[in-house]
């Protein structure tokens, strides 16, 4: 099937705290899927009420990813319902695949990935069962750990141990400070903290808790932040290393211009990379993913590499790491967003 026949509906925005995110990623890729002379509808599953179609502006208005994650509705279901019909009436509209450009909460974790599944509408990136795995980050690293990847040591959390003052005794029986304390299925780093002092421990899981209704904290890995774009059907990407110019790698620092420094390919002795590509590669494998991902790590002062979490819809803003490293590759973002929907339709 050529771009000339092919109809694609990009998903941009969602329901969940990363749709700022969403929206930009969304954007870039209905203009490059439309450089590459696909036909390309637009539609956000949060605004049900704006029928997909080729003008986004609508979708779009006003989209720009702040300092901090937006503050959204509480109850999206009466949205995702409507939204369900949309899907259902794909074919109406000529639609091919669908390119998920969602970030977070049901548009990664399986949720939405399930319900195309099941109405047959072929979608970009990893399926339903992969998506749910790879979000529960305490899941995923006991999968990826199984398959001799590294992970640091953590305890997975529901809310009730906050109020029944059971987790600060964990930790403190399990773990050593400093520990990171976030949501256990949620990206951009939103709602994570790092804790050096157990006085703050309650307040950084309260803080996680409101994203997320299971947390994971576990201990905090000193050292370099390194990433490994993962593309089906092309050689391996160069790993790349990220440098928040202060502080931790958090939200701000991942879409504010100017918050970071991405050399690319990481500055690694030959034998370290080598030992992380291969990890990146293991949990790309152990969880079952597909098409692209990102596998994010940390590298400690001697040497030793530890998984953080598999993205299974990573950013695709200008900004964002798979683009970069694709790019270091000779991979423009058109070719990019053009290989995905190819080798998603060729499943």
């Amino acid at each position: 099937m050529s771009a000339q026949s092919t109809t694609v509906l990009v998903l941009a925005g969602g329901d969940s705290p990363e749709r700022d995110v969403s929206l930009d990623s969304a954007r870039g890729i209905a203009e490059a899927l439309r450089e590459s002379g696909y036909r390309v509808l637009i539609a956000d599953p949060a605004r049900p009420e704006v029928a997909p179609g080729e003008d986004g502006t609508e979708v779009f208005r006003g989209a720009a990813i702040d300092a901090e994650p937006p503050e959204l509705d509480d109850e999206p279901f009466a949205a995702r319902a409507e939204f369900a019909r949309v899907l259902t009436g794909s074919r109406a509209y000529g639609v091919d695949v669908v390119f998920n450009a969602l970030h977070g909460g049901a548009g990664e974790d399986g949720t939405l990935q399930a319900v195309m599944e099941y109405l047959g509408i072929p979608f970009t990136g990893s399926g339903a069962l992969a998506s749910g795995v790879a979000m529960d980050k305490s899941l995923s690293k006991r999968i990826a750990a199984a398959a001799g990847v590294p992970v640091a040591r953590g305890e997975r959390f529901e809310r009730s141990a906050l109020s029944s003052g059971t987790l600060e005794q964990t930790v403190r029986e399990t773990l050593r400070l400093p520990v990171v304390v976030k949501p256990n299925a949620q990206g951009s780093s939103v709602g994570l903290s790092v804790v050096e002092d157990f006085g703050a421990l309650d307040a950084a899981a309260a803080k996680a808790f409101e994203v997320d209704r299971a947390i994971l904290v576990e201990e905090y890995i000193a050292g370099r932040e390194i990433t490994q774009a993962c593309l089906e059907g092309a050689p391996d990407l160069p790993l790349m290393e990220i440098r928040p110019k202060s502080g931790l790698y958090d939200y701000f620092h991942k879409y504010q211009k100017g918050g970071s420094e991405y050399l690319v390919p990481a500055p690694l002795e030959p034998a370290v990379a080598a030992a992380i590509a291969h990890s990146a590669r293991a949990t790309f494998e152990a969880l079952g993913l597909a098409v692209y991902a990102r596998i994010d790590l940390r590298l400690d002062e001697q040497g030793r590499h530890f998984l953080l979490e598999a993205n299974t819809l990573p950013g695709m803003t200008a900004a964002s790491l798979v683009p970069k490293a694709c790019a270091a590759a000779g991979i423009s973002y058109a070719e990019l967003v053009d290989r995905i929907v190819k080798r998603s339709l060729a499943r």
